[in-house]
């Protein structure tokens, strides 16, 4: 990730995870914190585009 983003809820570090669907192979990325209980991004089709819309998400 290009910015070193932090939860909303508890300020801790978010990380970018990579999801591979098995039965597809199709990759996509989410961005959120390590609580799963907290602030998460959906599935996008690369981590670029996670943390644009990660940006746009957390300035509303």
């Amino acid at each position: 990730m290009k910015n070193n983003w932090f939860c909303p809820n508890c300020g801790q570090p978010m990380e970018a995870q990579r999801h591979v669907d098995n039965a597809t192979g199709q990759t996509t990325w989410s961005i959120g914190c390590l609580n799963p209980k907290h602030f998460h991004t959906r599935g996008y089709i690369n981590a670029a585009i996670a943390e644009i819309q990660l940006g746009k998400l957390l300035r509303q």
